[in-house]
């Protein structure tokens, strides 16, 4: 283990004592110790443990095993809010499963603490070509395949239709400047114009993102090796998003501790006018609250267009002895048959470009925005590094949005710690 290495492993373990409270590939694999004759049993985490998402991962290992009889698969569900801690803790322990579906966030830090098993050897040469760019390259680190995507999405601004009729307004706002003067607009009568998120965690960095990137700031330079998020285009994109809270006062009080669930909550009651959500929010809008009149648009634009777009993976690891049927399980959880069943049924975006070609989702007036914005999207810089830069950058966000500080001085405070992280 290098020095680099080291440096990431321990300031993961030193992270993990430290919370509270808290087809496809046909090419011949690897060699492998498990025997053609016998059963194979493979275990599999999947984050995420509502029941939802039971019900969707119970049916796909269903119909694995219908097609593999001779492969056991041992599910577990973890929720996502422990699943970075439990990871860790097994990779210590030497515990992990075989496979895992992870955050995308979490892979470069998986890969560079050497417990993940690299899928190049899995695949054709022409198997990346199979998926959506975008996607594909959220799994690729220091030249290797670390997962394969499993979840793709894209996010928008979804807005009350029916206010914005209401307040004179004849199309949802495209510019800061219209953003900022609609969100004045539904602040009435108890009611607030954007579901502002603003907890000291990783969803307050997913809100402000887009804002960051539309302003032409980036998180770090080109090279990743320092921090650039506390530019002037930077600096700029969080005081507009401070000023929504401390000047214009168009999000609700109390939203320095909201996170994407309570903005989604939010509007869901009519509390607000606008939150930004990806495309599985319309079916909760039409189960929960059925009568009501939103539309959908892209984030309003500063200098350029630009949205968050994110990746789940699916990763084998390397201590797992039975990779071939791990394998098998991977390129069947990610065919081009369940790309379109999950896509369908939680309400991403496809990740195999035969379903973006040919697909009636995106035909569907609720999921068409999100079809049109993918080429807009943006992803997270890709290192191991960027849990606790995004952590860093979400608690300066929330100190600026208290007023503890100026979004300069937090910003430059967070870069600092950012850049001894990336100089260790």
């Amino acid at each position: 283990m290098n020095k680099k290495t080291g440096a990431v492993y321990l300031t993961f373990l030193i992270a993990l004592l430290t919370l509270v409270g808290c087809g496809g590939g046909n090419q011949q694999s690897p060699a492998s110790e498990e025997s053609e004759s016998d059963q194979t049993a493979i275990k599999v985490w999947v984050m995420g443990s509502d029941e939802y998402w039971r019900t969707y991962h119970d049916e796909l290992v269903d119909r694995f095993t219908k097609d593999n009889p001779m492969i056991q698969v041992e599910l577990e569900y973890i929720p996502w809010n422990e699943g970075e801690k439990k990871l860790i803790t097994a990779a210590a322990n030497e515990s992990l499963p075989d496979v895992s579906t992870i955050a995308g966030r979490w892979t470069a830090q998986m890969a560079e603490m050497d417990v993940l098993e690299p899928l190049n050897n899995f695949y054709k040469d022409d198997y990346p070509e199979q998926f959506v760019k975008a996607a594909w390259d959220t799994t690729q680190y220091k030249g290797k395949t670390w997962g394969l995507p499993v979840g793709f999405t894209t996010t928008g601004l979804f807005y009350r239709s029916d206010w914005l009729e209401q307040a004179g307004f004849e199309q949802a706002p495209a510019t800061w400047e219209e953003f900022v003067e609609v969100s004045k607009s539904f602040t009435k009568d108890g009611h607030y114009g954007f579901g502002l998120v603003g907890y000291n965690g990783m969803e307050t960095t997913m809100f402000w993102a887009p804002f960051l990137w539309s302003n032409g700031g980036e998180f770090l330079t080109s090279d990743l090796k320092q921090a650039a998020f506390n530019e002037p285009e930077a600096v700029e994109a969080l005081q507009f998003y401070v000023d929504l809270y401390r000047e214009h006062k168009v999000a609700p009080e109390g939203s320095i501790n909201n996170q994407r669930q309570d903005s989604q909550d939010l509007f869901l009651t009519g509390s607000v006018g606008m939150t930004t959500v990806g495309p599985w929010f319309p079916k909760f809008l039409e189960k929960d609250a059925p009568n009501l009149a939103f539309g959908i648009a892209p984030y309003p634009v500063k200098k350029k267009a630009a949205n968050l777009g994110t990746a789940d993976h699916i990763v084998m690891f390397n201590t797992s002895n039975k990779k071939e049927a791990a394998w098998k399980f991977i390129d069947f959880f990610t065919n081009e048959e369940n790309d379109k069943k999950w896509a369908k049924y939680q309400g991403f975006i496809p990740y195999r470009k035969a379903n973006i070609e040919n697909n009636e989702m995106a035909n569907d007036p609720n999921f068409q925005l999100f079809f049109d914005v993918a080429k807009d999207s943006v992803s997270y810089p890709v290192l191991p590094e960027w849990p606790q830069i995004d952590q860093a950058v979400a608690e300066a966000i929330q100190k600026a949005l208290m007023g503890e500080k100026t979004p300069k001085q937090a910003l430059d405070e967070a870069a600092e710690t950012v850049n001894a992280l990336l100089n260790q």
